[in-house]
């Protein structure tokens, strides 16, 4: 009897945890929801934590219960959709495959003006901060990749450089393929370690 009623107890704690789970996920996904919609009126520096509750009909604890600040909610979102895109290419002499994040750039250009485009008070640190520590995931660690050139000075010139395509890609009348992006990404990186 008391064997069976352990196993009840087992499963009611189960069957509450994945109730909380899908209010959970439920919960974060209205807030991301609302956060990506926000974005495509309004730039993130314009952009407050009451704005994003608002659309997402939740309250400012609710928010809090789930991210720490604005920016917390921008660094899930980047490592959620942008940092999966950047791919490893250790044969290669420019290290990182972004195509798929060069794509997803020119299909939603105004989201990224929106976290980027702004200088001082954008998302761009965020940014900066995630694709970083994807690096640290991608590169090899153990040595300097070229020659006698830290580890550290290589990652920063590699997300410099990936920020810069970018950044070009986003100015008006800008038409690269996310191909022609990579490419210009390749020989910039390319070129710059080799040298």
């Amino acid at each position: 009897m008391k064997h069976k009623s352990q196993s009840v107890s087992k499963l009611a704690t189960h069957k509450a945890d994945s109730i909380t789970d899908a209010r959970v996920r439920r919960t974060r996904n209205k807030i991301n929801e609302a956060f990506v919609k926000m974005l495509f009126h309004r730039s993130y520096r314009n952009l407050r934590v009451s704005d994003v509750t608002r659309k997402a009909a939740i309250g400012r604890a609710t928010f809090y219960a789930h991210f720490s600040s604005k920016d917390d909610l921008l660094k899930a979102q980047v490592n959620r959709v942008v940092i999966p895109m950047l791919k490893a290419s250790p044969d290669s002499p420019f290290l990182v495959d972004c195509r798929a994040l060069f794509a997803h750039v020119r299909t939603a250009p105004q989201l990224f003006r929106a976290i980027v485009g702004d200088g001082e008070g954008s998302g761009l640190h965020v940014v900066r901060d995630a694709i970083e520590v994807r690096l640290d995931e991608l590169l090899p660690t153990q040595k300097p990749i070229v020659g006698r050139l830290p580890i550290l000075l290589v990652k920063r010139f590699v997300v410099s450089t990936l920020l810069t395509i970018i950044a070009h890609g986003l100015q008006p009348g800008a038409i690269d393929s996310a191909e022609a992006m990579q490419n210009q990404f390749e020989k910039l990186v390319g070129s710059g370690l080799s040298a």
